[in-house]
């Protein structure tokens, strides 16, 4: 469990006065990270590639996902027959870097790489990293010898029946 830091909401409403985004940075940069610790950037990617099965989007439509979901600003930088690099900025970027350098876009990335490879048909993968001069750089690299797993949205799970006595 980590320690109590009682100026972290102080910090967050002096940085965000509105406190837009707040249920975001809570959930995401504290308590994740605390439950997870070091698999928090395994389940992040998957549980954002998992959001692409469930909610698939165009990349055309891409940039509208994400800022309906507070995710920043994303744009294209470039794009080959096998890679695309996209940039997330904007304030919740911004926002959420001041109160934590090391908070995780994973679940951003995993996204982007499930949705890449939904729209290829490809196998895609993809990483991320912070960028010096502000914003997140997103690379997400598709292999077109490699087709994509089937994706099954929404699985049913089925519970084996207990044995009534």
């Amino acid at each position: 469990m980590s320690k109590q830091n009682p100026s972290d909401f102080n910090k967050y409403q002096a940085l965000v006065p509105d406190l837009t985004d707040w249920n975001n940075f809570i959930l995401r940069d504290e308590l994740l990270p605390d439950l997870l610790n070091d698999d928090l950037s395994d389940i992040l990617y998957w549980a954002g590639k998992n959001l692409a099965i469930k909610f698939p989007v165009t990349n055309s439509d891409l940039p509208a996902f994400f800022a309906a979901n507070h995710w920043g600003t994303l744009n294209k930088q470039k794009e080959s027959s096998q890679k695309v690099v996209w940039q997330l900025t904007g304030q919740p970027i911004n926002n959420r870097l001041k109160m934590n350098k090391d908070c995780e876009f994973m679940l951003e990335t995993g996204f982007l790489a499930q949705t890449q490879e939904q729209n290829s048909g490809s196998l895609s993968e993809a990483e991320s990293k912070k960028k010096l001069t502000g914003g997140i750089e997103i690379t997400v690299v598709t292999d077109p010898n490699q087709p994509a797993p089937e994706q099954i949205a929404n699985p049913t799970v089925v519970f084996p029946q207990s044995d009534p006595k």
